[in-house]
């Protein structure tokens, strides 16, 4: 029979957070133990910065700008609601195959009709005790306003938001683990989306005196677009020193280790339902997140690898443990799903399935870099495209100045390089990289006088038969 799958998603999780990542003080075992006993993959990329085009790049394995989810589907200049029901999905194609699917939490693929719509045989949600504490929260003050990001939340962990729709994704499991069907179900946790209202004792589980500042908190903006310090300012942070962010931290910290218990309570159940060797589970984000970052709160308008670079866990029976160094996205997960459940692949994927990667095989054909972008948010439409090396970073913003960061020096991507006359072979090689991937991917810049401006394309793909240039 099909193995069963089970996703557990969550929103906004910064991959640093988790031990399994380098992370030294907040505490994720459970994660920790799924990396070291599964598969984890240390290049994995979300596509899009915000939830809705990253969400439907999952369900489809599209870029953005084929599916046609640009921004979040209830921001007000979104041109569509969400995605039409005429693209494919791995949860329709996995229905044909067999497969009884079900859904707990968060959706944010579309505005008006939900999950059953594509393939889902039953979707539900808990809203969760909500709140906090007075005299414990974080605000951003704001001319005419303020804006809580964090503090205790004053009901127990057991009525929180995360717990809840851990439960309600148990009561399917355990439905459906009596039955004869291959099962799909999807727990989706707004956590540790802002703000962060946590219980204890999560919510006091971290001395903010204990964490030192990111790598790249004193960001000075200088040779930076423009955009990014008025992303500071307009967020009303320029008065914020590390001792204020640090709180905000704490919090941050008690909502991840709040889920890695809740992954815990899934991983404990597979057990006890003695359907653990039937069942493969995966666990990710849809983005991450500033959290002071470079000075930033939020995720959107920068392409960061704070917000683009995401924790990606599997646990496959059978298969050996193994870190997987090659680059892969999100949304390489909807052709895998598909391929595990033996659906029928759909056609002209942007997507790759990640079935050889995880075997410890690496196809001869696979990227050696990787092609994510924005299309902005609450401001409005804009566009920014990225690509990404194991060296190197470039960051294509028409309407701004470019970026360009040697990732193996300056990790932290604090030194923009793009005026750097020393580069400018590299500054070549990344921008002829990035014409490459749009042409693979039938993007957007397509305008010959846009065109003249780059160098030949180069495709991302080795072995590509098209009439692009070929990399070595």
């Amino acid at each position: 029979m099909a193995p069963n799958i089970v996703l557990f998603m969550t929103d906004q999780l910064r991959r640093d957070a988790l031990g399994c990542y380098g992370n030294e003080i907040c505490r994720t075992p459970n994660l920790d133990r799924l990396a070291r006993e599964g598969i984890q993959f240390e290049q994995a990329y979300t596509v899009s910065p915000v939830c809705s085009p990253s969400r439907t790049s999952l369900m489809t394995g599209l870029y953005p700008h084929n599916h046609g989810v640009m921004i979040n589907t209830h921001i007000a200049p979104a041109w569509c609601r969400g995605l039409s029901i005429d693209v494919p999905t791995f949860s329709e194609r996995l229905k044909r195959a067999g497969y009884v699917l079900d859904y707990a939490g968060k959706w944010h693929v579309h505005q008006d009709i939900g999950p059953e719509e594509f393939g889902f045989d039953r979707h539900k949600q808990r809203r969760g005790a909500w709140g906090f504490v007075p005299g414990t929260e974080s605000k951003i003050e704001f001319p005419r306003s303020e804006f809580p990001v964090a503090g205790t939340n004053p009901h127990s962990y057991e009525e929180g938001r995360t717990w809840q729709v851990t439960d309600l994704g148990l009561e399917m499991l355990r439905e459906r683990a009596q039955g004869d069907e291959p099962f799909f179900l999807r727990i989706d946790d707004i956590a540790p989306h802002f703000p962060n209202f946590v219980p204890e004792p999560y919510a006091s589980m971290y001395d903010p005196e204990s964490i030192p500042p990111w790598p790249n908190f004193d960001e000075t903006f200088e040779g930076k677009p423009a955009a990014h310090l008025r992303k500071h300012r307009e967020w009303n942070l320029e008065h914020k020193d590390w001792s204020w962010w640090r709180q905000v931290v704490a919090k941050y910290y008690g909502d991840v280790t709040l889920i890695d218990e809740c992954v815990g309570r899934v991983l404990d159940a597979l057990r006890e339902l003695r359907i653990e060797d039937d069942t493969i589970f995966i666990f990710s984000t849809d983005h991450g997140d500033a959290t002071g970052s470079h000075k930033h709160f939020e995720k959107s308008g920068t392409m960061y690898d704070e917000v683009f670079r995401i924790p990606l866990l599997a646990k496959v029976p059978g298969v050996e443990a193994r870190r997987v160094e090659e680059f892969v996205r999100l949304m390489d997960l909807m052709p895998t799903f598909i391929e595990w459940g033996g659906g029928e692949v759909p056609n002209d994927l942007d997507a790759k399935t990640l079935t050889p990667l995880i075997r410890g095989e690496k196809p001869t054909d696979w990227p050696d870099s990787v092609y994510c972008e924005s299309h902005g948010e609450v401001w409005g439409y804009s566009t920014q495209r990225m690509v990404r090396t194991e060296r190197w970073k470039y960051v294509y913003i028409p309407h701004d100045l470019d970026e360009l960061y040697d990732l193996e020096k300056d990790p932290a991507e604090m030194k923009n390089l793009i005026s750097n006359h020393k580069h400018r072979d590299v500054l070549e090689e990344m921008r002829s990289r990035l014409i490459g991937w749009n042409d693979a991917t039938n993007d957007m810049f397509q305008w010959s006088w846009v065109r003249w401006s780059f160098p030949k394309s180069k495709s991302p793909y080795p072995n590509l038969e098209s009439g692009l240039e070929v990399s070595a």
